[in-house]
């Protein structure tokens, strides 16, 4: 059976190698000239870095099972990674129970509902509840007030916007359970998700797999409510028995043919917003911390990812730096230009390590996306599209089916393989 994949990006690529095993004639249409997607690589003058951030934790079975298939599992490396927060002009270590006992900011009674909050989260498994009531009120519930007002309402508030009310508490729950769920410890791929990528691609070459990059997919086609096939590149029609999509919701809407209007709106109501994440390469540390939160009226983020502070990238003596801005598409950051967000960042990392220079500076790097988070908001679950479309033959892969955790690497692997091997796939192949 020939099968369409559209995307390049770890659900595309990983739900093409279960496909072949199958002895599926696979090809996969990519937008841009490379693949990837959200886990892309490029070269920051003589280091292969990651456009955004990522790291593994230790239920992240996915790539643990995509790795051990493709023989390069030895080089997954778990390290201890701390986390600090900045906050109102201090700087705070916030990784243990004894860093939190003494994270002055919030009282001792705050300090100690925080600590039983995270400690009942990592153990949690229950969530449907939490899918019916808005984070703020769950967590004001949990937390107080003020822990509330000095955790979580800046990094929700300046995250999700004029959406942040609605976060369903469910996907709140999921960010602290499995980072808890790793007691303090972080991984990555040595070679970095590029690593990932090439032994991937390689494999999958090697299956006679087509991967056509540089070849936008522009329609879906149909007949009596049944894939045919699809437009790409230069007005190419390829025919195929089934399609899996792997695009953002509101880019698949713009595939479909006519006689779907019904659908495209149910597509259409799932809400992104977008990233802007500069990548900044230092002489010098910002801090000790992989992960540094940050409550400040003078400063624009909410986090720096120093992502040498997990990886080393040995030999290298130089220090990446992440700094993202989530943030509606429509509104600045997202709107503004790569100079005037490099020299926002830039000059609030200098208020955050006063000892940072302008010579401290070697190199910055720009990367944005439209549709890098969806919004999960209360009652997703009985909200979202199904993953098998009304189309038949067209099926679906998205962060969104991973709620309420949080897009990972590894629950695109684990949510492309089920899709692939459900019945509901299987008819008709």
């Amino acid at each position: 059976m020939k099968i369409a994949i559209i995307g390049a990006g770890i659900s595309g690529l990983s739900s093409a190698l279960v496909l072949a095993k199958q002895n599926h004639e696979v090809h996969i249409f990519q937008k841009e000239a490379s693949i990837g997607g959200l886990i892309a690589t490029f070269d920051f003058n003589g280091i292969r870095a990651e456009h955004f951030y990522h790291f593994l934790c230790r239920d992240d079975h996915g790539v643990f099972e995509l790795c051990r298939e493709l023989g390069i599992d030895e080089s997954i490396v778990f390290r201890k990674a701390s986390t600090g927060f900045y906050c109102n002009g201090h700087l705070y270590p916030f990784s243990t129970a004894s860093d939190l006992l003494q994270f002055s900011p919030l009282t001792l009674k705050d300090r100690i509902r925080f600590g039983l909050f995270a400690l009942a989260s990592k153990w949690r498994k229950d969530w449907d509840s939490l899918d019916k009531i808005p984070a703020k009120a769950w967590l004001l519930e949990n937390l107080g007030k003020h822990c509330y007002d000095i955790i979580w309402k800046p990094l929700l508030e300046m995250k999700f916007g004029a959406f942040h009310d609605h976060i369903s508490a469910a996907w709140v729950w999921h960010r602290v359970h499995r980072v808890a769920r790793s007691n303090g410890k972080l991984g990555y791929l040595q070679g970095g998700t590029g690593k990932l990528m090439d032994v991937l691609t390689d494999e999958l070459q090697s299956m006679n797999i087509k991967i056509h990059t540089a070849s936008p997919v522009h329609h879906i086609l149909t007949s009596e409510n049944k894939i045919t096939g699809l437009v790409h590149g230069n007005e190419n029609t390829f025919v195929c028995d089934k399609i899996i999509s792997t695009v953002p919701m509101k880019i698949l809407s713009q595939l479909l043919p006519e006689g779907y209007t019904e659908y495209q709106k149910i597509l259409e109501s799932v809400h992104y917003i977008g990233v802007v994440c500069v990548l900044f390469k230092l002489a010098r540390p910002v801090s000790n911390h992989f992960w540094l939160n940050v409550h400040d009226p003078d400063i624009p983020f909410n986090g720096v990812i120093e992502y040498t502070n997990l990886n080393p990238l040995s030999p290298n003596t130089e220090h990446l730096v992440y700094v993202p801005y989530y943030i509606d598409t429509s509104l600045a950051p997202y709107t503004e230009q790569n100079e005037k967000v490099i020299e926002d960042s830039w000059t609030a990392l200098k208020r955050i390590q006063p000892a940072l220079t302008d010579s401290d500076l070697l190199d910055v790097h720009v990367a944005r996306t439209p549709f890098a988070q969806a919004v999960c908001p209360v009652e997703f679950c009985s909200s979202m599209p199904n993953q098998n479309s009304p189309i038949q033959g067209l099926h679906l892969l998205d962060s969104i089916f991973l709620y309420p955790e949080d897009r990972t690497q590894s629950g695109h692997i684990k949510r492309a393989k089920m899709l692939v091997e459900s019945e509901e796939f299987l008819q008709n192949l």
